[in-house]
């Protein structure tokens, strides 16, 4: 037999307050057809709740419901709770794809501050290059990717979510290790680590373009795997060409240089799908925006 949420409150009210009277009128109901309910509810069930004499108190089978009633009470509660939520976008999960270079100050930016303003969203991160963070962005395996080359679609909304500096990384013993901002053209002649262009092709062409600008000559060597931690700086003759938010958090034996050349933001990008109605998505999207304009990331300052 199915049993009314309310019946439940009710003899919860009565075993509470120790009495019929006191029961209704905490339930603010006349206490006539709070017993009368109690009772038609007890003779359905075939078992007593409650002795009424001397005192109104549970029965083995009263405390028996009472504990199983408030269990289904709170689980009632936290269902609604959960639905309107989830409505809401404040309950749910919203994944995330990301450019490894967004890992090492974007990212964790963007958790904390959902952690902080929607503590009920869980944000599932993911790292990858480009061509696979396209390919699953458009069969919807995530809700929104950071990138620097993806490609334009129709499908695809976007927004700049960061401006940044380029900066050299070099082993600690390479020639211009300690010294102030340097220029490109001092890397003449030196070999330049590079992921394949197929994997990040518009980070590639940007670095190639402010190379070719220079007038001089670099070796150029492709690096498939991914990773600062991967680069082979050892020779002390090869430099990467990264984004300003890796300033401190290089690999050990490793060091950024300042550039002196008046180059162009690297640019990051948040990119989703137009159908994307994800209530959940819209509350990231809000929360990027937010720390972007607090942390001034549209400044490659």
């Amino acid at each position: 037999m199915a049993i009314d949420l309310r019946l439940m409150r009710y003899v919860i009210a009565v075993a509470e307050e120790g009495g019929f009277q006191r029961a209704a009128e905490r339930l603010v109901m006349a206490q006539p057809p709070l017993s009368r309910q109690i009772r038609d509810l007890e003779r359905e069930l075939g078992v007593t709740l409650f002795e009424r004499r001397p005192v109104v108190r549970l029965t083995e089978a009263g405390r028996v419901f009472v504990e199983s009633a408030r269990t289904i009470l709170a689980e009632s509660d936290r269902l609604v709770e959960r639905t309107v939520l989830t409505g809401r976008g404040e309950l749910g999960t919203v994944r995330l794809g990301y450019v490894f270079s967004a890992v090492f100050e974007t990212v964790p930016r963007l958790v904390s501050g959902m952690s902080e303003s929607h503590p009920g969203v869980t944000v599932d991160v993911r790292d990858g290059w480009t061509p696979e963070l396209d390919a699953a962005l458009l069969t919807d395996g995530y809700d929104v990717v950071l990138s620097r080359d993806m490609p334009q679609r129709p499908e695809y909304r976007r927004e700049t979510l960061r401006n940044e500096r380029v900066v050299a990384v070099v082993d600690e013993g390479h020639p211009l290790a300690r010294q102030g901002p340097v220029g490109l053209r001092e890397f003449a002649g030196q070999r330049f680590c590079h992921p394949p262009r197929r994997l990040a092709p518009d980070r590639y062409d940007f670095m190639a373009t402010a190379l070719d600008r220079t007038g001089e000559t670099f070796e150029y060597r492709e690096n498939p795997i991914h990773g600062l931690s991967h680069l082979d700086l050892h020779d002390r003759r090869s430099f990467a060409l990264v984004a300003a938010s890796v300033v401190g958090r290089v690999p050990v034996g490793t060091t950024t240089l300042a550039l002196a050349d008046d180059l162009p933001p690297l640019t990051l990008q948040m990119v989703w799908k137009r159908g994307n109605t994800s209530t959940a998505l819209g509350l990231l999207l809000d929360t990027a925006r937010e720390v972007a304009g607090r942390e001034q990331w549209d400044s490659p300052a």
